[in-house]
């Protein structure tokens, strides 16, 4: 399943967007099996808020291991995807701790 993330808006910078696109994978991750493809085409910006409220705390819900197995990135720009990549290692150290 593709998940344009665009649908979300061009620039994805707010906390409370992120709650919105969070909320919508959970819904998707809970009702099927299928991977879901996050498509960042015409996504321009992802900042720091987004990334953790989305997919920091995705990994927080289903472990770094499954959500690595249930889903993959297209289309990301080189910045967005550091930001995401960030997100994700700052809330895998901080479970560590």
């Amino acid at each position: 399943m593709r998940m344009m993330m665009h649908q979300f808006g061009m620039s994805l910078g707010t906390r409370d967007t992120g709650r919105l696109a969070k909320s919508k994978i959970i819904e998707i991750l809970d009702n099927t099996e299928e991977k879901i493809i996050f498509d960042f085409s015409h996504v321009s910006v992802v900042s720091n808020s987004f990334a953790d409220e989305v997919f920091g705390k995705l990994i927080l819900e289903y472990g770094f291991d499954e959500f690595k197995a249930r889903t993959t990135f297209a289309n990301i720009n080189r910045f967005a995807a550091i930001c995401i990549k960030k997100a994700i290692e700052n809330r895998i150290k901080a479970v560590q701790v």
